[in-house]
């Protein structure tokens, strides 16, 4: 069998390193970092990736289900168990690379995964932090309009594949895409744009559940005597309207791209 090393070139890199754009924080160290060990010890096995990524939906529902727990540390054991859903999330993709056993049930799956499991996540952290919060109406409509956010950002980043899938292929000859330009753009970077990719991070689910445990333990550390969370309330009332703006921003961005997108899936054919 393949070194792991060779696991990762075989299986990763295109991942790893996609063309145009950069992965999130913690992507290569913390996401395909550890799968790849758990893909080669799955290559042997009869283990189908579809398998996998359905286990992978039960196992981020449990997750998702534990936040609403009252309990500091339960709620850490729902963040780890979604830490599970993330790497199954990876592993399932490479086992089916790695034995050429692409599924249309298994995509199917995968993208239920992203639809349904961040907002579960986020709604049932508001159910638990409500239980003994000083501003829990407040928590509870930012839980509401994250879980909103976080379906509507992933719907918006699969939209010009459905619209080429169900529109452009049947109506082509309606269509005039524009010619893509091979222009190399020099954008400089200032501290807006820096700070914009920063805050852009949050949009990652590992980021988001490696920041609430953070918070978690932080409130455990400075402020073990509270019976509310001083910390995680208010860092949900931050980043669901922060979710609800790139929510704005990606329509906005989507709606002058998308020609250039349409044209870019077509010509990849």
């Amino acid at each position: 069998m393949e070194t792991i090393k060779e696991l990762r070139k075989l299986l990763q890199e295109e991942k790893v390193n996609p063309v145009g754009w950069k992965r999130p924080w913690g992507y290569k160290t913390f996401q395909r970092g550890p799968s790849i060990y758990i893909t080669r010890l799955l290559i042997p096995t009869r283990i189908t990736p579809t398998q996998i990524t359905i286990a992978g939906f039960f196992v981020g529902l449990a997750g998702a289900t534990l936040l609403s727990s009252t309990e500091w540390y339960i709620k850490l054991a729902g963040l780890v168990l979604l830490y599970v859903h993330i790497l199954s999330d990876k592993v399932d993709g490479e086992l089916a690379r790695y034995k050429h056993t692409h599924s249309l049930r298994g995509i199917f799956w995968d993208e239920i995964n992203h639809l349904v499991i961040p907002p579960i996540a986020w709604i049932s952290l508001a159910f638990g932090v409500i239980a003994y919060s000083a501003y829990d109406a407040y928590v509870l409509m930012a839980g509401i309009a994250g879980a909103l956010a976080l379906v509507f950002l992933r719907v918006i980043h699969s939209l010009p594949a459905q619209i080429y899938a169900k529109k452009y292929l049947k109506y082509r000859d309606s269509f005039v895409l524009p010619i893509e330009s091979t222009e190399y753009e020099n954008k400089k970077s200032s501290v807006l744009k820096i700070i914009g990719r920063v805050f852009h991070q949050f949009q990652d689910f590992f980021v988001i559940i490696a920041t609430l445990a953070l918070i978690i333990i932080a409130e455990r550390i400075y402020f073990p005597d509270y019976i509310f969370h001083p910390l995680l309330g208010p860092a949900m009332m931050i980043l669901s309207p922060l979710w609800t703006l790139f929510v704005i921003e990606n329509i906005l961005k989507k709606s002058n791209s998308i020609e250039r997108e349409i044209g870019r899936i077509a010509s990849s054919y």
